[in-house]
């Protein structure tokens, strides 16, 4: 199939009309479904597609747009010529595709900040318990050194001094790992609550842009539709004048 600028449109029209770049993640499932949608969408009006054939279409059609704004920035500081209807909807879902990615580089970012988090108190934890292995295994090599005999006479007093700092030990490794837990679960939550406002305010403005496009679609139809109206009439009247006049040269032509 041969693309021409119609049915670029009718494509582009499908994209905006599915939320493609708005109900959906890049690379996701849900993605793919929709641009099966658009694909099934542009079939139904006669066009033999597929839906990597309209994906891929528009993806040459957003690359040919960015070369020429970048074009026409460097010819005059920025593009001040009327946009076609194509034009105008390829602008706006790249802007829209540019948001969908931001929206996934942010999910990914927050996801390492997590994992990182994670691994860090693991750590942690791990240099906690490598230090009382330490300290463990020189006391026993060092009583091993004493002899059986000295551990024997071993007086009352050094055994509980040794129980001590051993349940010390083992109170500090606790108190640092519920501290580590808590301050993990508190990091978590405040990137959770970041990244939910972030989430909001973005479908909020998404929400609205769609709003925005499909008003001026609307808008672009009517005047459409007034313009073959008035041709309509124009024409209509000029096959009126046209009939006059020829009956008009008829009476002259029976007179003569």
């Amino acid at each position: 199939m041969v693309w021409t600028e119609e049915k670029d449109v009718k494509l582009l029209r499908a994209v905006a009309a599915e939320g493609v770049f708005i109900n959906s993640r890049a690379g996701s499932r849900e993605r793919g479904a929709l641009w099966q949608v658009v694909a099934s969408s542009l079939m139904a009006e006669g066009m033999p597609v597929i839906s990597r054939s309209v994906r891929d279409r528009f993806n040459i059609l957003a690359k040919k747009w960015r070369v020429k704004v970048r074009q026409e920035e460097r010819e005059s500081g920025g593009g001040d010529k009327e946009m076609s209807e194509a034009e105008k909807l390829v602008e706006e879902l790249v802007e829209l595709e540019m948001e969908s990615e931001k929206t996934k580089e942010q999910k990914d970012e927050a996801k390492k900040l997590v994992e990182g988090e994670k691994k860090k108190a693991i750590e942690m934890r791990e240099r906690a318990m490598e230090r009382f292995s330490q300290t463990k295994k020189r006391r026993e090599e060092t009583e091993k050194d004493e002899g059986k005999k000295e551990k024997k006479r071993r007086r009352s007093g050094e055994a509980i001094e040794w129980l001590r700092e051993k349940g010390e030990n083992m109170r500090e490794m606790k108190e640092q790992e519920l501290q580590e837990r808590r301050e993990e679960r508190e990091a978590q939550r405040a990137q959770t609550e970041q990244f939910m406002a972030q989430m909001q305010a973005q479908n909020e403005q998404m929400k609205l842009f769609q709003q925005q496009l499909l008003q001026q679609m609307q808008q672009q139809q009517q005047q459409h539709s007034e313009q073959q109206q008035q041709f309509a009439m124009m024409q209509h009247q000029m096959m009126q004048v046209l009939t006059h006049q020829t009956h008009a040269f008829q009476q002259q032509l029976k007179r003569v």
